[in-house]
């Protein structure tokens, strides 16, 4: 694992004596005998065994040195339930920000199925550093788009399900503690383990589905939809990847039914408007004096502040500004709220997608009181393979904002999701493998996981076909989409080969954003937000 840069080294030990850590091991849990990574976002404090203590820095080297004087919850009720927690943690995006898990004071991660590609982000580490499982972290899809790119399995749970007491905030209202494994049965495990509601997080929830009773539906009893706007995503390569999955589910039974998610064209802009937001705010914290590094001034509060916010990444950075500057009392209106607004809709529209209501918010709108229903949703992962560094090396700044397209929008409305590896992964070349994204209404996670299984069963591809003219014909059955947005899904599927940016009006695509948010000085992008 330290071939690829996994994980974050260990740091000498402090002299001063250990807190008491209750993190008992039970000879009879449910995970006994697991040996589970922990990414650098969350907070742990093990035994000293060695003259050495795991470090919480976040790759940021404000934190480089940071020894928790806690555990988290989610690491105490693994050590309950029997896990060795690893001292060395997981190695991340700085403060969970970026696609490709290159921003961080350690280096970036490779790919372990391929070392000149990047492993994805943010939680690139746990995901190449999986052997029987690890947690990271998830806000846009740092825990699915890794796991898309090393071919490993990656849970999303609903928000609110698993605690984050102990995890150090991006943005708080989408941060979601997730498991990555080699299994949908290892994610499963952990989940039951994690499944708890805890006093000391307030957004952790007490789901009222949970005492729904637990029926476990046959794959010819789903119905799975398949997005309209999603085809004229993807690269030729998932495009193709994407067909086989839905051909192969189709054989084996499902239903496959073409829906309409209407509003998701804004998901992206809206997504990081808030993240960027809430990021400028908990960030704040971190000024030398109540949390961080002591810079060089320390004597000086205003020389303190300046030094330590120099300790931040450009990305850091950058995403601090964008965030402080939406939330001016000038701007407020014009980007914050109305993002806002899109995320509920963006909501509603999944709630009237779902056959099962939303059990807090059981309200829909946006698909059309004809719209049929589905069980979950099928997508891919992320749109492309896992890049090269050779192309993030060279790339724009707007293609690590648009590889998290298939998952921002779950994100933003809180929902489960699974990312199962499909293809072939034991061929030597990564164009023929990716991770599918099975997505369910909120709170329905044991469904998901449930449908993920009979999905990893079959997830191997062995007879290619015709992936665009598959795709089509089944839209074109359903008749035109509702939204005047969307393309027909066959003429979508035919510009996959191009580029996949122009037809997308969200503004961080923009010409103006483009310009200014490469010049941080120059933030007055109000003429590319107005598309929101």
């Amino acid at each position: 694992m330290r071939n690829f840069n996994a994980l974050v080294p260990l740091v000498e030990a402090a002299l001063r004596p250990s807190p008491a850590i209750s993190s008992q091991q039970h000879k009879d849990g449910l995970l006994v005998g697991w040996s589970i990574v922990v990414k650098a976002n969350i907070a742990t404090r093990l035994p000293q065994n060695s003259g050495l203590e795991s470090v919480t820095s976040c790759a940021s080297r404000v934190l480089e040195d940071y020894v928790s004087p806690f555990n988290a919850t989610v690491v105490t009720l693994l050590s309950a339930a029997g896990a060795s927690i690893r001292p060395e943690k997981g190695n991340m995006d700085e403060f969970g920000m970026g696609s490709y898990n290159v921003h961080s004071i350690h280096g970036p991660v490779r790919n372990p199925r391929d070392s000149s590609r990047v492993s994805g982000g943010s939680s690139g580490g746990s995901a190449a550093a999986v052997a029987a499982g690890a947690l990271g972290t998830d806000t846009g899809g740092s825990i699915r788009l890794p796991a898309s790119y090393c071919g490993v399995v990656g849970f999303k749970p609903s928000y609110g399900r698993f605690s984050r007491w102990g995890v150090v905030s991006y943005a708080s209202s989408l941060d979601t503690v997730g498991v990555l494994a080699n299994t949908v049965a290892d994610c499963e495990s952990i989940y039951r383990v994690l499944n708890y509601r805890d006093s000391k997080d307030p957004t952790s929830l007490e789901f009222l589905n949970d005492s729904r009773p637990k029926q476990e539906l046959p794959l010819n009893q789903i119905k799975i939809g398949i997005p309209r706007h999603v085809p004229h995503l993807l690269s030729p390569s998932i495009l193709q990847l994407y067909s086989e999955t839905i051909t192969r589910l189709e054989s084996l039974g499902a239903e496959i039914v073409p829906i309409n998610l209407v509003h998701h064209e804004h998901a992206l802009g809206a997504y990081y408007t808030i993240a960027c937001a809430e990021a400028s705010s908990n960030l704040a914290r971190f000024d030398g004096m109540r949390f961080g590094a002591l810079g060089p001034h320390a004597s000086d509060a205003g020389g303190n502040l300046k030094s330590v916010r120099n300790m931040f990444g450009e990305t850091v950075k950058r995403r601090v500004m964008l965030g402080s500057f939406v939330l001016g009392s000038s701007e407020y209106a014009t980007y914050f709220s109305q993002s806002q607004k899109i995320r509920r809709l963006i909501q509603q529209s999944y709630n009237t997608a779902f056959v099962m209501t939303h059990p807090f918010s059981p309200s829909g709108a946006g698909g059309g009181a004809d719209s049929e229903k589905v069980d979950f949703i099928l997508t891919p992962a992320s749109a492309t393979t896992a890049r090269t560094f050779e192309h993030v090396e060279k790339g724009e700044i707007v293609d690590e904002f648009m590889d998290d397209a298939m998952t921002v929008p779950v994100s933003l409305a809180g929902l489960p999701a699974v990312v199962v590896p499909c293809g072939k992964w034991d061929t030597g070349s990564m164009e023929s493998a990716g991770g599918m994204q099975l997505i369910g209404q909120f709170g329905d996670d044991e469904r998901v996981l449930q449908a993920a299984k009979a999905l990893e069963t079959h997830s191997t591809v062995d007879t290619p076909t015709p992936a665009v003219a598959l795709v089509a014909a089944k839209a074109a059955a359903a008749g035109p989409a509702r939204a005047p947005h969307e393309v027909d899904i066959g003429e979508g599927a035919d510009r996959a080969a191009g580029s996949r940016a122009p037809y997308i009006p969200f503004f961080i695509l923009t010409r103006q954003f483009r310009r200014r948010i490469l010049n941080p000085r120059l933030l007055d992008f109000r003429s590319g937000c107005q598309e929101i």
